[in-house]
């Protein structure tokens, strides 16, 4: 059972790593949640919402000024400045990190920034940037003085922020990091006392802990486990449709998967409603593209991939493989819901067509790692969480020639001229149509098998309330205790 004054959360994975802007996973995210804060975040409803920053005026389309909060301190006891605005922002556009940090290609509007005050700077870009708030929501600021006097080795495993609540311990070999309030945070205390993430990477795990209330959330709750866990007393299941969708990259420079046919045979051989009514419960929802259909921009008119066996074998024969043909997807183990089962489930189905599916299953860090050093040589499974709600933050980071986040290294020149242009443009109108036509593209070079996007469950100790967010952010300030 757990101590009332503590919550523990179970996640599939570890954090990576404690430095904000070195990862790219949602898991380690939520854990810095905890610890750092933003100039602005979106609030339960996804409405973007002032944080660190009390206000913002936009001078003109290359220059915003932020009004910051003038009580807030970090857990080594240093005050919020302006200047950890200016340090934080300039250490994640700095070219030179850009291999480093894998997100740095979101902030990439933004150019220097101005100390104009302590509670005021203003910001400056090389482009409109209709993002730029929504990409904000995402910057975590980081204290100056800390990283400077800790060094940048210690700094990623001894975080220093400005959050609710303060690092006591990561214990790296046990997948543990324990967490305690910060009394001084300036909205105030946390009900909890104590914060613990637990990686339990299989689900089963995390089905067990909550019904044994070893953990009060658990993240990635399998759907299959969702109406036996209900009728425990004490604990219940709850959901939301989620930013992240799953989706196998290509790597199109492969010699038999260069063959654009070969691609299309494989995405009309997947059966997606089938596997997300038998793997996922009907929690899931099947793409059309690579963007959910909440997001800006996207096409209504385009539906998700049709399952059609007889065209995908008519394909297979076109692109020259009548006799059948062998294809490689990795897929990390546990960090997605029933990742690598469904890959199984993909594999049956293309069977049926001549598709020998190998699926080759990875731990989750060494899978992560191949993703960041473009080590693909077939597919590969994996998630995309926008918290943009918005094209931008995928076209322009994956489909163009060379990013971190496009490992199979695709480019198409249109796809690329559309990217560049809609990400400084502020017209909504004309947004969109560029973003319908970057879709057509997509449909047709299908550089991704676009799947399904998620439906995130969570299994809860009802001692807590906890109420999922769209955007996969847990905040562990908002979870409540049950007074009730």
């Amino acid at each position: 059972m757990t101590n009332n004054l503590t919550v523990r959360i179970a996640q599939g994975t570890d954090a990576s790593t404690m430095d904000p802007f070195a990862h790219s996973e949602t898991t380690t995210a939520n854990i810095l949640l905890q610890v750092y804060d933003s100039l602005v975040r979106r609030d339960s409803e996804m409405n973007i919402q002032p944080h660190l920053a009390t206000s913002w005026e936009y001078v003109n389309d290359r220059e915003v000024i932020f009004n910051l909060r003038d009580d807030v301190y970090y857990h080594h006891g240093n005050k919020f400045t302006a200047s950890d605005v200016k340090f934080s922002i300039e250490r994640m556009v700095d070219p030179k990190m850009s291999d480093i940090f894998p997100p740095a290609g979101r902030f990439n509007s933004m150019v220097s920034v101005d100390v104009l005050s302590d509670d005021q700077v203003k910001v400056h870009l090389h482009r409109p940037d209709p993002n730029l708030l929504a990409q904000l929501a995402g910057l975590m600021i980081i204290s100056e003085s800390y990283f400077n006097e800790v060094g940048e080795a210690k700094f990623s495993v001894s975080p220093s922020g400005t959050g609710p609540f303060k690092m006591q311990n990561w214990k790296r070999e046990e997948g543990k990091v324990y967490l305690e309030r910060n009394d001084n945070y300036f909205l105030g205390k946390a009900d909890m006392e104590f914060l613990e993430f637990h990686a339990v990477p299989h689900g089963v795990d995390r089905v067990e802990g909550i019904k044994n209330k070893i953990y009060d959330v658990a993240a990635n709750f399998p759907p299959l486990d969702k109406e036996a866990v209900e009728k425990e007393e004490g604990v219940t299941v709850a959901g939301t449709p989620s930013v992240g969708i799953i989706y196998m990259g290509i790597n199109t420079h492969h010699e038999i998967l260069s063959n654009k046919k070969l691609r299309h045979a494989i995405s009309h051989g997947i059966d997606m409603k089938t596997i997300i009514e038998e793997e996922l419960v009907g929690c899931g929802y099947p793409l059309a593209g690579p963007v959910y259909p909440q997001a800006f921009g996207v096409d209504e008119n385009q539906k998700p991939i049709e399952y059609n066996p007889e065209k995908s074998r008519q394909l297979l024969k076109e692109a020259g493989f009548e006799e059948g043909v062998s294809v490689k997807v990795e897929v990390p183990d546990g960090r997605f819901t029933q990742d690598k089962e469904i890959c199984f489930k993909m594999r049956d189905q293309l069977k049926e067509v001549g598709i020998d599916l190998e699926v080759d299953v990875r731990p989750w860090e060494e899978f992560i790692g191949r993703f960041r050093n473009h080590q693909y040589d077939q597919m590969y499974y994996v998630g995309w969480g926008n918290f943009t709600f918005d094209p931008d933050e995928v076209y322009r980071n994956a489909f163009i020639h060379p990013r971190a986040w496009n490992p199979t290294h695709f480019s198409h020149d249109r796809m690329e001229e559309i990217a560049i242009e809609a990400s400084k443009i502020l017209d909504p109108t004309t947004r969109q149509e560029l973003y319908s036509e970057a879709l057509s593209i997509f449909r047709d070079e299908l550089p991704w098998i676009p799947l399904f996007q998620q439906f995130d469950l969570y299994g809860l100790n009802e001692e807590w309330i906890f109420k999922p967010r769209m955007d996969e952010f847990i905040y562990a300030f908002d979870i409540k205790k049950n007074r009730g």
